[in-house]
C-alpha cells in the first residue's frame, strides 16, 4: 500500500463545531482505503482520491478452481495453525506444490497467483515440452487455456533462461468427485510437500480495507452509523519515517436471525451459573491452570481472555465433544462423567500445562 498524506487544501468544508459528526472528521483527516460503510474510497497511482457507492454482489458458486483453495486450507488446517513457528511457509509450500485438479474445460488463471507473476514484462510460457510462447504479462493477467485430454500438463514459465515458476495441472474424468481426489492426493504426497524447499514467490499484495489516522492520533475504535473500526496487534505499516497505526473497518451485522447467536444467549447463562457454583478448591486450582494456559498460549501474542472465558470455551468444547444438550446444562445436570478438573479438559481436548495429579483430582461441585 503506497502512503498517502493530505494537505490542508485537501481538507473538506469546515462546519460549526455544533454540527461536525464523527464521519466528517475521518473523511477530512483520514486516509481511507476500500469500503467504509456504503461507499468505498479509492486513491489512483498519482494520489487523487475518489469514492463511489458500493454495490453489492451476490457470490459466485464455488467453480473447480475456488474449490481448491478452500480444500487446500481445510487440509493445512488439520495440522498446524497460524499460531504456530513456520506456517506462513507450510501455507507457501502447500499452494505452490499441489496440482490443479481440473475438469476438462475452459479455465482462467490470474497470473499473480498462478504463475507468480509481480512484475509487468515479457514471459516465454512452455506447456510439457512443446514450444515456448512469448507473452507480455502482469499480475492482474488472466491466461486463458483449454483443457481436452486427460492427464498430467506442466506449465513453465521462464524468465529469460531462467525458470520462473512451474504448476502441474491435471485433467480428470466427469465422473470424479474433486474433493476426493484431492485428499486421495494428499494422503500419497503430504509428507513429501512439507519435506520440498519453500518455494520463495513473493506474496500477492493485498489492497487493504482500512482507516489511516493523522500522525498525531494513536487509534480510532468503535462505532459510527452503520459501521465499527478497531485495531489488531499487526495494524501498523512501516512507511517512510513513521509507522502508521491503522483501523479495520466491517459493517455492523445483525444477529436478530443468527440461529447460533441465539442458541448461545440461551445456553450462556447456564454455563455461568455453573462458573459461580465451582468449589473454594477449584476455582483455586482453575486460577493456577489459567495462568499456566495463558502464558503458554496468549499472554505472548496479545490476546486477552479471562478465567471465566476460558470456562465458558472448555464448557462449550467438552458439550460438543459429548455431544451433550447444552440447554439442559446445571449444577445437578451437569456433564456426563465429568467430576473433576482434570476430567473437564480431558474431554474438551486441552493439555494439563503442569497441573499436577492431585490437582487434576479436585472436585468441580461437592454434592450432598
Amino acid at each position: 500500500m503506497k502512503a498517502y498524506s493530505k494537505t490542508r487544501k485537501d481538507f473538506g468544508v469546515s462546519k460549526p463545531r455544533r454540527e461536525a459528526e464523527a464521519m466528517d472528521f475521518i473523511l477530512n483527516y483520514c486516509d481511507i482505503h476500500g469500503r467504509l460503510g456504503d461507499m468505498v474510497y479509492r486513491h489512483k497511482r498519482n494520489g487523487e482520491f475518489y469514492s463511489y457507492e458500493y454495490e453489492k454482489h451476490q457470490k459466485y458458486d464455488p467453480t473447480t478452481l475456488s474449490k481448491r483453495t478452500s480444500i487446500v486450507m481445510k487440509k493445512i488446517n488439520t495440522f498446524t495453525n497460524k499460531q504456530q513457528e513456520g506456517f506462513d511457509a507450510i501455507i507457501s509450500r502447500m499452494y505452490y506444490y499441489t496440482p490443479y485438479f481440473v475438469y476438462a474445460g475452459d479455465y482462467g488463471f490470474t497470473c499473480n497467483r498462478f504463475l507468480k507473476i509481480s512484475i509487468r514484462q515479457d514471459y516465454f510460457i512452455q506447456i510439457d515440452d512443446g514450444a515456448k510462447v512469448s507473452l507480455h504479462l502482469a499480475g492482474r493477467t488472466r491466461l486463458k487455456l483449454r483443457f481436452a485430454d486427460q492427464g498430467e500438463h506442466i506449465l513453465r514459465c521462464w524468465e529469460g533462461e531462467e525458470l520462473h515458476c512451474e504448476r502441474k495441472i491435471v485433467v480428470i474424468p466427469n465422473e470424479q468427485v474433486l474433493e476426493t481426489v484431492y485428499a486421495d492426493w494428499f494422503d500419497l504426497h503430504l509428507a513429501e510437500i512439507l519435506e520440498m524447499p519453500d518455494p520463495l514467490k513473493a506474496k500477492v499484495e493485498k489492497y487493504s480495507r482500512c482507516v489511516m489516522p493523522p500522525d498525531w492520533l494513536f487509534s480510532l475504535t468503535g462505532t459510527c452509523k452503520d459501521f465499527v473500526m478497531y485495531s489488531t496487534r499487526n495494524s501498523n505499516l512501516p512507511m517512510g519515517r513513521h509507522k502508521y497505526n491503522y483501523m479495520w473497518s466491517r459493517k455492523l451485522a445483525d444477529m436478530s436471525g443468527n440461529v447460533q447467536t441465539h442458541y448461545f444467549l440461551r445456553v450462556q447463562p447456564r454455563v455461568n451459573s455453573c462458573w459461580k457454583a465451582m468449589n473454594a478448591g477449584c476455582r483455586v486450582v482453575w486460577e493456577k491452570y489459567y495462568n499456566l494456559w495463558f502464558e503458554a498460549n496468549y499472554r505472548k501474542k496479545w490476546h486477552a481472555t479471562g478465567p471465566q472465558n476460558l470456562w465458558s470455551q472448555v464448557i462449550f468444547r467438552a458439550g460438543k465433544a459429548l455431544g451433550f444438550d447444552m440447554e439442559s446444562l446445571s449444577i445437578e445436570h451437569f456433564l456426563p462423567r465429568v467430576e473433576t478438573i482434570g476430567d473437564l479438559i480431558a474431554v474438551a481436548g486441552l493439555g494439563r500445562y503442569g497441573l499436577g495429579e492431585e490437582e487434576l483430582k479436585t472436585k468441580i461441585y461437592y454434592h450432598e
